[in-house]
């Protein structure tokens, strides 16, 4: 499985499907990868998200996109490539069936929501989200563990099988 991916190549898979704003972004990704720890015990992300004020975030996404505040997402990211002296746009091996079919569902369940509205469901009681800040008071931006989050996703899996 190629798995772990960078959150560049997740959020690269959603930005053609919408307008969507780095916050509606941010969030469709930290679902793709609950879920992917719920369903595999692996993370999908190579990198750890953070518990900001309005959910949880991804900081390579938000330095990538972080210009562009509450307006949508008009490129693509991209990776600077120092041996080539090129640009690439990361992006989810085409191969790699079970992450493809994920992040289909994962827009297909999350994509109609508004920014805010996935921003709701995060802040909801004992989410990651609200556990990791609930556990670090006045820290901004701590990192919310993969195991916190592998255990939410997997006790809704196992409350729900049809949730994710």
């Amino acid at each position: 499985m190629p798995a772990p991916y960078s959150a560049k190549a997740i959020a690269n898979y959603f930005l053609p499907k919408g307008h969507l704003t780095q916050m509606k972004l941010h969030k469709l990704v930290y679902y793709a990868h609950g879920w992917h720890l719920g369903f595999t015990q692996a993370p999908l992300l190579d990198e750890t998200l953070e518990a900001w004020q309005y959910g949880p975030v991804v900081p390579s996404l938000y330095h990538e996109f972080g210009d562009l505040g509450a307006s949508p997402i008009e490129r693509r990211a991209v990776d600077f490539d120092w041996e080539t002296m090129t640009f690439t746009e990361p992006r989810v091996d085409p191969a790699d069936r079970f992450v493809n079919r994920l992040l289909d569902r994962v827009w297909t369940v999350y994509g109609n929501y508004t920014a805010a509205q996935l921003s709701n469901l995060t802040h909801e009681r004992n989410s990651p989200w609200s556990v990791t800040r609930e556990c670090n008071p006045g820290v901004r931006r701590a990192g919310i563990p993969n195991d916190v989050i592998r255990g939410h996703f997997a006790k809704r899996l196992e409350e729900d099988p049809h949730d994710g």
